[in-house]
């Protein structure tokens, strides 16, 4: 919903998903030998549906089969916008890490969930789970991936996508990392059901979440996420998000790690919160991006921080969120 919203339209969508890709471009260029960032399209229920794959010439250098990474746009942008907001640097990270790096694109500039709100208020139903499914089929059938090493992260919306793989796709997502966005709550029972029924597979999901204390769309303490005074779905607080995944994590109840990162040069700081060492079967995270927006840390700010909030520069949204995954 709501990186560039519908509502936000024209500037911002021309600006993430319709101009030159020189940034990209310059930030791949970075990374020696350049890997291949290739446009995929497969029909879905009497439409073509695409997403952009980066397949990293650096691959080769490594041994065995490799992970696999879906970074997943926010509503109203595109695969081509999220590259544009992220400058490029998870495709930098997969030249120096090897692995891959898939672009989701959503019909209608929005993903539907099947439930909330904002799914129902579409005019034509899309099974955005067969598609996710298939774009992971695919990937799998034409590389080298590491079944036990997909993840998924996003912005907003595609926050929201991350939480609905990680509850729906639970034999495949290994972690996640939501930037910009809470647990929907019309997602909390098939996520209490995907980890704790007795008939699941048992295995639990990784949780890295970046939310920013001053996010005007997602309220960082829970509530109707709203986009022009216009209400959309409702999101748990961020802290209760993370209480939640805690606890279907077997997270013991006290201690955490802290640390406070802040750089000169922006308005924000974050502080760290980790029960990496705490969990029983995955790792919790909380990236608390104090004065931070509805923005990708080290990415673009794609509107005026009047509009959106600040977007920190203290950490890289896909710097950490790469971090985290790399302990599977």
């Amino acid at each position: 919903m709501h990186i560039l919203f519908r509502a936000l339209c024209s500037a911002a969508v021309i600006g993430l998903a319709g101009s030159s890709l020189s940034q990209v471009a310059q930030a791949q260029n970075e990374a020696e030998p350049e890997g291949i960032l290739s446009v995929e399209r497969f029909p879905q229920d009497k439409q073509m549906r695409r997403y952009r794959l980066y397949s990293p010439a650096s691959v080769d250098k490594f041994n065995g089969s490799r992970p696999l990474v879906l970074v997943i746009h926010g509503g109203g942008s595109t695969d081509r916008g999220m590259l544009k907001l992220d400058k490029g640097q998870w495709n930098a990270l997969a030249e120096k890490h090897g692995f891959y790096v898939a672009y989701p694109n959503a019909v209608d500039k929005i993903w539907d969930f099947g439930e909330g709100l904002t799914s129902e208020a579409r005019g034509k139903r899309v099974d955005d789970l067969a598609y996710f499914s298939t774009v992971i089929d695919r990937i799998s059938n034409e590389k080298n991936i590491d079944q036990q090493r997909i993840f998924a992260t996003g912005i907003s919306r595609g926050g929201q996508a991350s939480y609905f793989l990680a509850c729906n796709l639970t034999d495949r997502i290994r972690a996640i990392a939501p930037v910009a966005m809470s647990l929907p709550t019309f997602m909390t029972n098939e996520c209490r059901s995907a980890f704790l029924d007795p008939s699941a597979s048992g295995k639990k999901i990784g949780l890295a979440v970046m939310n920013g204390t001053a996010d005007p769309q997602v309220p960082y303490k829970g509530g109707w996420i709203t986009v022009f005074r216009k209400k959309r779905d409702i999101v748990m607080a961020t802290e209760q998000t993370i209480a939640f995944w805690r606890k279907l994590s077997g997270c013991k109840n006290s201690g955490f790690d802290q640390t406070t990162v802040d750089q000169p040069g922006d308005k924000t700081s974050v502080t760290i919160k980790s029960w990496t060492q705490r969990c029983e079967t995955a790792p919790v995270k909380l990236y608390t991006i104090n004065n931070g927006g509805h923005t990708w840390p080290s990415g673009l700010q794609y509107l005026s921080p009047r509009i959106v909030g600040e977007t920190s520069k203290d950490i890289s949204a896909a710097g950490e969120a790469w971090s985290f995954f790399s302990q599977f």
